[in-house]
């Protein structure tokens, strides 16, 4: 009897001890994972700078017609202007070979991705759950050791199931391109090895006055998109060590939250014709979708005045740097694989990021300077307009001073090309065809 006594006392107290010690480490994990929360809340968002519409910079000196009459010659053309924008993008192009930081979930610097360089942190995981917008068998895995190559491994086994066929969604668009600066806003993408990937396209020489464009043609196949955490210990293993592996980190880290998987054809345009024309021509090719007679003689024509180079990513890779002539090839491409399947599954084309902490989508803004040519409607209209000044401003030939003006007219000359850009020589005469030497300067 004492004997029994005495097991059941010991089987109570290594119960107790062992009920104490989970309970502590319980506690343990809370603790952990309550600093953990504390400490990324505590983290600012990454800065940016506020997002604004195409603006100028700088003009030409010397626009005021009014209160005098200056020595430089008039502006008769729209000349060269500094711009700036910031363009504010929640959804990103990725056009680059370099895909092994994106997949979903992956963990981003904030501020490296505001400098387009996107560097990954590196850290334990806990499991991820991701699922695809495809239809038909289950659609979602999940990931024990989420990394590059574990993620890649589940997204294989997960196309291996049935799903249904997705209706082809296409979309196409096109923006102008002033400098290589500007290619980022043009292409929407942040990431610079999109833009480094892109810009062989182009020759970006400053001596000539060539218009350039970049159409997107893009096709979207399925997404992958990610479970978001409740928190950001939902991110990280139990007891995570954040010291270690968070510490360095001044702003809230970013996720990848989301990629459409697909294929896009990039067309690098440089053409002699103007902006108008090139954009009606490019309106009335395919870029309405259809490729009809029409479109094919307005496209034959844009090619005859334009260098078109074409590269290809998630497709059939024969059109990748050659030099597009024919719309034939641009047909080939909206054609051949133009369907999902098992042998055409498509490849990250563009990509949502998330603030870790918050699950904000992050919006990343992309910043330009450039110098593009003043072709608004008013660049080259005549103006009527009133001149005031003071009768001693006005001289002779001879250097005398006019003494009486009356009506007066001005005389435009040829063009001729100066520092400043294309002007033309001025004379300013009064009705007695008294020829009176200073130039007007430019609005």
């Amino acid at each position: 009897m004492q004997t029994q006594i005495s097991v059941k006392a010991a089987l109570l107290a290594l119960s107790s001890t062992v009920l104490f010690s989970c309970q502590k480490e319980s506690d343990n994990v809370n603790d952990s994972s309550s600093n953990l929360n504390a400490f990324v809340s505590a983290l600012p968002s990454v800065k940016q700078i506020e997002p604004f519409s195409e603006r100028l910079v700088s003009s030409e000196q010397g626009q005021n017609l009014f209160g005098r009459l200056a020595s430089d010659p008039i502006l008769v053309s729209g000349g060269e202007k500094e711009y700036e924008q910031a363009l504010q993008v929640e959804e990103q192009l990725l056009f680059s070979e370099d895909q092994e930081i994106f997949y979903p979930g992956a963990l981003l610097k904030a501020k490296t991705v505001v400098e387009g360089s996107y560097a990954p942190i590196v850290t334990p995981r806990k499991p991820l759950t991701i699922s695809t917008s495809l239809i038909g068998d289950k659609t979602s895995f999940t990931v024990e050791n989420p990394k590059l190559s574990t993620v890649r491994d589940g997204i294989s086994s997960l196309l291996t199931r049935s799903f249904d066929t997705p209706a082809a969604n296409i979309t196409y668009s096109y923006e102008e391109v002033h400098s290589e600066s500007h290619l980022k806003i043009a292409l929407g993408a942040g990431y610079n090895g999109t833009s480094t990937n892109v810009k062989g396209n182009f020759s970006f020489n400053k001596e000539d006055k060539k218009t350039r464009y970049v159409v997107k043609i893009q096709q979207v196949f399925y997404t992958l998109d990610l479970d978001l955490p409740e928190k950001p210990s939902d991110f990280f293993p139990d007891n995570f060590d954040y010291s270690q592996y968070l510490a360095n980190e001044k702003e809230k880290p970013l996720f990848i939250s989301s990629i459409k998987m697909g294929r896009v054809l990039l067309l690098g345009i440089e053409s002699s014709l103007s902006k108008t024309d090139v954009e009606a021509k490019l309106n009335a090719s395919f870029l309405g979708g259809k490729i009809t007679a029409e479109a094919e003689a307005a496209f034959k024509e844009l090619s005859q005045n334009s260098s078109i180079k074409g590269r290809v990513l998630g497709g059939n890779a024969a059109l990748a740097g050659q030099t597009i002539s024919n719309i034939e090839q641009v047909k080939k491409f909206l054609e051949d694989g133009a369907s999902f399947s098992r042998q055409n599954p498509g490849i990250p084309i563009s990509y949502k990021m998330r603030e870790l902490g918050t699950n904000l989508p992050f919006k990343t803004v992309i910043y330009s300077k450039y110098l593009k040519t003043d072709s608004s409607p008013n660049s080259l209209k005549k103006l009527d307009f009133t001149i005031f000044f003071g009768r001693q401003d006005l001289t002779t030939a001879t250097g005398n001073v006019v003494t009486r003006l009356g009506k007066s007219y001005i005389e435009r000359k040829s063009a001729k090309s100066t520092a400043q850009g294309l002007r033309e020589e001025v004379k300013f005469w009064n009705s007695t065809d008294v020829h009176i030497i200073k130039n007007i300067q430019a609005l």
